[in-house]
């Protein structure tokens, strides 16, 4: 089963454990620090699962995926401000 992965398939599962952990992060984490870190590592993991999405085109995970990576570099941008709750 692993000798038939791909370059790109190994780059998905790294990036999907990236996504996994800055999600696992974001919620269980303290949410007053931090929010740039999980925010590279949503922007890296969804980066790196681009090209498997890519060769496989599979049209919705390819959206879904650059809208997230637009959504962390928001979030890298305009941080929230002091008294926001989105920390």
């Amino acid at each position: 089963m692993f000798s038939s992965l791909q370059w790109q398939d190994w780059l998905g599962v790294a990036g999907a454990c990236l996504m996994l952990l800055a999600l696992f992060l974001h919620s269980f984490g303290a949410h007053a620090r931090g929010g740039r870190w999980r925010a590279v590592l949503g922007m890296l993991g969804a980066a790196a699962l681009l090209p498997s999405a890519w060769l496989a085109f599979r049209a919705p995970l390819f959206f879904l995926l650059v809208g997230w990576i637009l959504v962390c570099g928001y979030r890298l941008l305009r941080p929230p401000q002091a008294g926001d709750d989105a920390g």
